[in-house]
């Protein structure tokens, strides 16, 4: 027997209990002190056998869910280290990247950690090799040639990965029959706009959206729906991003530097949301209600051209359940029991029709909330306002103007969209005893006399809403952070909605992970990859990456993506025969023949059914994970706005906390009366 080059590094953890052999006789010499679990046959063309010997702890990985999986990481590993040699570029056209490339990688890569042992030796007055060996034992290997094989195997991982993604990221017809590229599973809509179905089982969409993004920050407790308070500085920063949004000389990479977040050094742009990313819920199912509701396009399926708009619904948690029954919410609201509802029941009741905004209402005719641009203009107009001349009002916070315009029109968890109208304050109903609300007309406004503005007439609903220059709307939605001002750059019901005139690129074009420059890049309209114009080619790359990054992901997309590249590696041919032809397995040292310990007995392995099935559970239990991810998400999400519209309702527990909107344009020099305690209407308690 001669060792195996193979076995230098082989997967750390198996390390003392795996060993990797090869024999020169053409069958192996196998006995119950060094059992086979595994034989691949024809190493290096030659008749020789390599064994994946096993310790005696793992001969029951049969009934061992944790050791079937350490088991097929190995097989993955001897696999992948024998046959990338053969399917690299320098051997087969069209493979992966060299492997003598990689070679020189891996060594690049020891020098970069050595390196960094004798930073480490400097700065913590030790020696370079007790640095060294603390870097061995971090990496759980021995000595520096096997960091080298270690290296070298997440190389050749990571090319493997990067080429399946390249040979497998378009849509393919075999024997005309339609088989979606790893893209279009991802995106979950065909070119077509078809439901996609591909060869993998279980492999869900994450439904991605390209989205831009201002945050305001406001210190107002998220659960204080009636009597919020806000700081001078945060009403007045709320009326200079919104009269930014509105007047068309600043692009949105502009007004985004206002932005209390990170996205503000990127164009404001978040990137990639997604099902699985995990935003405020008030962010992400405000968008995913609104597409999917509240935009226009919750038509029938219509059955000529095959787009389901249900199974998106699905997706998002909306629709059906795993089961195909109807998603539902289970709701404890403050009067009544325990009931279970609809989701896309609730989604609409809870965000819309059920929903007394105050004095922010949905539009008559439609299921769109709706404020003016001008409480925005009111409340940066009056943040400063805390004295009444000399007169300082007794009492919260909650009665200055910036608070009552506050929590009338903003102060929910619900989306909204900014409309073209100003507050006609002449209309103010003042009521000295027991106001609960107060009604204000809208009239159509001059905007701010401005050269240009980005109200466009998008949404159908009679009046023109907030959008950016692409129009895109702007849609708002206050969460425990504050207020998010969000536009979908590219939404997966685009194309469908024919109420939003938009450049029309198909999403397999937008989420495309060429490069400009490249034959396959899309000649003409917007990608994600080109949001912005760059002179500098790796800006492009690296946008690119972010979308194959995600398509990779065992979080986001499929649990088990490396298991593509496994079926794919036991498909390889070599020397006239697939590699899983040369894959056997056994179960133990019974599968021998014990008169003649060198015949094999030929049997269907449980190992080898062990770990596809691991793999299928691997995925069905992501899919149900994501699922119920998502629905608690939805749970958590809608109480809150049961319990939001409860309090805010006119029917409420606290219909009296409102402060009455007309305080908030009384507020001037001969009405201090109307914040006395005795019988002031504007008049609040600490």
């Amino acid at each position: 027997m001669k060792k195996s080059k193979l076995s230098i590094g082989l997967v750390t953890s198996f390390i003392g209990a795996l060993a990797l052999t090869a024999c020169d006789n053409s069958t192996p010499a196998v006995t119950k002190s060094n059992t086979s679990i595994v034989d691949f046959i024809g190493y290096n063309g030659n008749s020789d056998k390599i064994e994946i010997n096993i310790d005696e702890m793992y001969r029951e990985l049969s009934i061992d869910k944790g050791s079937t999986e350490q088991f097929y990481r190995a097989v993955l590993e001897v696999l992948t280290r024998f046959e990338y040699p053969l399917m690299s570029a320098d051997k087969v056209q069209g493979g992966p990247k060299s492997y003598a490339r990689l070679q020189v990688e891996a060594k690049d890569k020891i020098k970069a950690v050595q390196q960094t042992a004798r930073d480490n030796a400097k700065n913590n007055d030790t020696s370079f090799e007790k640095e060294w060996d603390k870097i061995l034992d971090q990496n759980d290997v021995k000595n520096t040639k096997a960091l080298e094989e270690k290296f070298l195997y997440e190389l050749e991982k990571e090319a493997l990965s990067d080429w399946y993604y390249k040979a497998h990221s378009e849509s393919e017809d075999i024997n005309n029959e339609h088989v979606s590229g790893l893209r279009e599973q991802y995106l979950g809509v065909s070119e077509n706009w078809g439901e996609v179905t591909g060869k993998t089982e279980n492999v869900d969409s994450v439904y991605p959206y390209h989205i831009l993004h201002i945050l305001v920050k406001l210190s107002a407790d998220k659960d204080n729906y009636i009597r919020g308070t806000i700081t001078e500085d945060e009403a007045t920063k709320l009326w200079q991003v919104v009269r930014k949004l509105i007047d068309n000389k600043y692009p949105w990479s502009e007004v985004a530097k206002l932005s209390d977040d990170t996205s503000k050094d990127k164009y404001g742009d978040v990137e990639i949301m997604s099902t699985a990313t995990s935003f405020y819920n008030e962010f992400k199912l405000g968008i995913y209600a609104y597409d999917a509701l509240l935009s226009g396009v919750n038509e029938e399926p219509n059955e000529q051209n095959g787009y389901k708009n249900q199974s998106i619904y699905n997706a998002f948690g909306i629709g059906k359940d795993l089961n195909g029954n109807d998603a539902t919410v289970t709701t404890q609201t403050l009067q009544s029991g325990i009931t279970k509802e609809k989701v896309t029941d609730l989604v609409t009741k809870t965000m819309v029709t059920d929903v007394n905004y105050h004095v922010a209402s949905a539009t008559p005719g439609t299921t769109l909330p709706t404020i003016p641009f001008d409480v925005f203009k009111q409340i940066g107009e009056h943040a400063k306002d805390d004295k009444i001349g000399t007169f300082t009002p007794e009492g919260s916070d909650v009665s200055l103007p910036r608070n009552v315009l506050f929590n009338a029109f903003l102060n929910f968890h619900s989306p909204f969209v900014i409309t073209n109208e100003l507050i006609n304050q002449s209309s103010a109903t003042e009521t000295v005893n027991d106001v609960t609300t107060t009604e204000y007309e809208f009239d159509d406004p001059s905007i701010l006399k401005l050269d240009g503005h980005n109200f466009k007439n998008q949404l159908g609903i009679g009046k023109d809403v907030l959008c950016d220059a692409e129009g895109n709307v702007v849609i708002g939605v206050r969460s425990e952070a504050g207020i998010h001002f969000m536009v979908m750059r590219k939404s997966v019901f685009e194309e469908t909605n024919k109420k939003v005139q938009k450049q029309n690129t198909s999403l397999l074009d937008y989420y495309t992970t060429a490069v400009p420059g490249d034959p396959e890049y899309p000649s003409e309209g917007q990608t994600f990859v080109n949001m912005a114009k760059s002179d500098d080619s790796s800006y492009y790359t690296n946008r690119a990456n972010i979308i194959k990054s995600d398509i990779k992901s065992t979080e986001t997309f499929d649990a088990a993506y490396d298991y593509r590249i496994y079926e794919t590696l036991l498909d390889f041919e070599y020397n006239g025969s697939k590699v899983k032809d040369l894959l056997r397995f056994y179960d133990s040292v019974e599968e021998y023949d014990e008169q003649d310990p060198s015949t094999l007995v030929d049997r269907t392995s449980v190992i080898n059914d062990n770990i596809n099935n691991y793999i299928s559970m691997l995925r069905e239990n992501h899919h149900e994970s994501r699922y119920d991810s998502l629905n608690n998400a939805w749970q958590t999400y809608l109480l809150m706005l049961i319990n939001q519209n409860k309090y805010r309702s006119e029917e409420g527990y606290f219909k009296d906390a409102f402060v009455p909107t007309t305080c908030a344009f009384k507020f001037t020099e001969g009405n201090e009366d109307m914040w006395k305690e005795d019988g002031g209407i504007c008049y609040v308690k600490n």
